[in-house]
């Protein structure tokens, strides 16, 4: 999996990476003095680099050769009122910048409710919303100003959306499947409670052509990703997203239990390799993509949620494999906060750091286990004092209880006579399965001083022995099997 970092780099010349992003480079993906690393500096320069030397985890690299990116065009500027929500706000800022906009306006409008501005931890959004989509540009993010005071950018058409009648009798709107999309554009978006009607007026008497996004009332941010649709996809995109849309909001009204049968369909039965023919045997082998992912926790916190980038899609290629199911090989992000969650009947959270659940994201995580969900905790090593301080907040009635060597995630389709395999060293400490039960069900499987990930990446990564991978993935396919048939 192709992987950026950030830094603030020249074409040419050797740099030291800023401590973060040396931690990524040295300590989450291991790498050497030698080995060749991608970086982006959100202007538009891509750069191959070498990692010329480690000192006290700061890493320096020499550039190799570099490609300075145009913008792609056209471009498109967001003008949107801030949220009171953060999390939604810092949502709307990563999707933006993931789908390619070109700069972002916090307009205050007269209903902008009240909100809190916070750069550095949006400059840290953005940055990695850019490695996450490896895209070559950061979004120029504007400090919030009046609308009064906003101006469009020269050469740019301008759309106002609203839902406001008063202002639809004196202008009509134009539907958005007619805007034209070729050109440098301004979308405007107010807040949850519509643009004023006098604001819509000022707005279309200096220019700006009054938009229709349909028949719903749309949230701020759903409004956003509507409008971004169109100028940033093409059509048989637009019309693949609205059915998925529609399908979605449906099936994320329905508990996990439910949507869980309606899965099994999608998959190949599951059977142990040692019971397939060689004709089935193959075809599993030969699976190369499926209908349901498994997930990857994304959370708060700084812990570096993205680690282990190949364990995932390895074990969903093992699993499809040895247990003859149809998983796609190309793992899913599960926001913690998220709806999407619910898509994912397991889902695996790794990294090395801190971890943050807010209110919300504690209630929608409890509501996907309590549901039927399944989650995995792998410590690459530095989780564990946030592990057990944040599921506090999840289940606060539950303790992290140590399973038996004979509890079913144990026991099949790959026998482990000892329980928890140990795979890398950390602190030399036995492997510890451990896990939370709600109502005698096991929701969440935490294995610590184990490091499963590690074990499930691509062999060259740790240059672990094949053997003890076999085991790491054969450990994981039972968590994967259990998730299915709890």
């Amino acid at each position: 999996m192709e992987t950026y970092f950030f830094a603030d780099l020249c074409p040419e010349g050797s740099f030291v990476l800023s401590e973060e992003e040396s931690k990524h480079v040295v300590k989450v993906r291991r790498h050497q003095p030698g080995d060749r690393v991608r970086i982006a500096n959100g202007l538009g320069l891509l750069a191959d680099c070498e990692l010329i030397e480690i000192r006290s985890s700061r890493a320096t690299l020499r550039v190799l050769h570099s490609i300075q990116h145009a913008w792609p065009e056209p471009h498109i500027h967001l003008a949107v009122s801030p949220l009171h929500h953060e999390d939604r706000w810092e949502w709307l800022l990563e999707k933006a910048t993931e789908l390619g906009v070109y700069r972002i306006s916090p307009v205050l409008c007269e209903r902008t409710e009240h909100y809190r501005w916070k750069l550095p931890r949006y400059s840290r959004i953005l940055e990695s919303a850019l490695k996450q989509s490896l895209r070559t540009h950061l979004p120029i993010l504007d400090q919030p100003m009046p609308l009064t005071q906003f101006q469009s950018e020269s050469n740019t058409v301008t759309y106002v959306a609203h839902c406001d009648e008063t202002a639809e009798a004196i202008t009509p709107r134009i539907s958005l499947d007619l805007v034209d999309s070729s050109r440098n554009t301004c979308l405007m978006i107010g807040p949850e409670g519509d643009f004023h009607p006098t604001e819509i007026q000022r707005l279309v008497d200096n220019g700006a052509i009054p938009l229709s996004l349909g028949a719903l009332r749309l949230r701020t941010e759903t409004a956003v990703l509507a409008v971004l649709s169109r100028f940033l996809g093409g059509s048989m995109q637009r019309a693949g997203a609205a059915l998925l849309t529609v399908l979605l909001t449906a099936l994320l009204t329905m508990p996990m239990t439910v949507l869980l049968p309606l899965a099994f369909p999608l998959l190949i039965p599951i059977t142990p390799v040692s019971a397939q023919s060689n004709n089935q045997r193959s075809n599993a082998a030969s699976v190369r993509a499926g209908h349901i992912a498994l997930g990857r926790l994304k959370y708060q916190g700084g812990g570096d949620w993205y680690a282990n980038p190949t364990s995932i899609s390895n074990l969903a290629k093992f699993c499809n494999a040895g247990l003859g199911t149809s998983l796609s090989l190309q793992e899913e992000i599960a926001d913690a906060g998220s709806p999407d969650l619910f898509r994912f009947p397991w889902v695996h959270m790794t990294g090395h750091g801190r971890i943050v659940f807010n209110e919300q994201e504690a209630r929608n995580l409890r509501s996907y286990l309590t549901g039927g969900g399944f989650l995995h905790v792998d410590d690459n090593y530095g989780m564990d004092p946030y592990v057990r301080s944040e599921f506090k907040k999840v289940f606060p009635e539950l303790e992290w209880t140590r399973l038996p060597d004979n509890h079913p995630v144990y026991l099949k389709p790959y026998p482990m006579a000892a329980g928890l395999p140990k795979i890398h060293e950390h602190d030399g400490r036995p492997a510890e399965g451990l896990g939370l039960l709600w109502q005698g069900r096991l929701v969440v499987y935490y294995s610590y001083q184990c490091d499963l990930g590690d074990g499930w990446e691509d062999a060259s990564v740790h240059r672990d022995p094949e053997t003890l991978r076999t085991t790491a993935l054969q450990m994981g396919a039972n968590l994967v099997r259990y998730a299915f048939e709890q």
